[in-house]
């Protein structure tokens, strides 16, 4: 799925396709995806989540610099994975994009890139967990607007600088 939409539109692939390429047949790919853009956001959330590190344990003795430093260090890293791939991904984000994907996306960025303080508590409040959410998803759309402008955008490093001092920000609040 990951080769077929790295060189054309999701709805330009056929199941005939995945399947040769894949080397599997047509009842097997049902037994996983209802169609092409289902396997395709499936593709997508794994080669994502293959390339977003989790958060190191101990952090939460770690200097606001520290953190800082890390959570931007992550950051250039999905950033940089994101544009090698671009094709990829704006493939799937314009021809099998949908609440699942970016619902995925979002649950990705939460787990993966929010801050020790948000980590910490074992029972976060409704409140808590809506405001990771809420940055999440808006660091997610964030990242999606900033490989959408391809070179016009800001290099890596500073997209990572940005996303970092919106989460350390909101992050400060809970």
């Amino acid at each position: 799925m990951i080769q077929l939409v790295r060189e054309q539109p999701v709805v330009s692939i056929s199941i005939t396709q995945v399947v040769e390429v894949a080397g599997v047949t047509r009842p097997t790919f049902y037994q996983h995806f209802a169609d092409v853009p289902s396997a395709a956001r499936a593709a997508a959330l794994h080669q994502l989540s293959e390339a977003y590190p989790h958060i190191e344990s101990g952090l939460e003795r770690a200097s606001v610099e520290e953190v800082r430093t890390m959570l931007e260090k992550r950051t250039v890293s999905v950033l940089r994975h994101l544009h090698t791939d671009k094709t990829f991904y704006l493939n799937v984000f314009d021809s099998a994009g949908n609440i699942d994907l970016f619902e995925g996306l979002v649950g990705i960025v939460s787990e993966r890139m929010m801050r020790p303080g948000f980590q910490r508590k074992t029972h976060p409040n409704e409140d808590e967990r809506d405001l990771k959410l809420l940055l999440a998803g808006g660091l997610t759309w964030l990242s999606i607007n900033w490989l959408r402008k391809g070179d016009k955008a800001s290099s890596a490093e500073a997209m990572a600088r940005r996303i970092v001092k919106f989460a350390l920000k909101i992050g400060d609040m809970a």
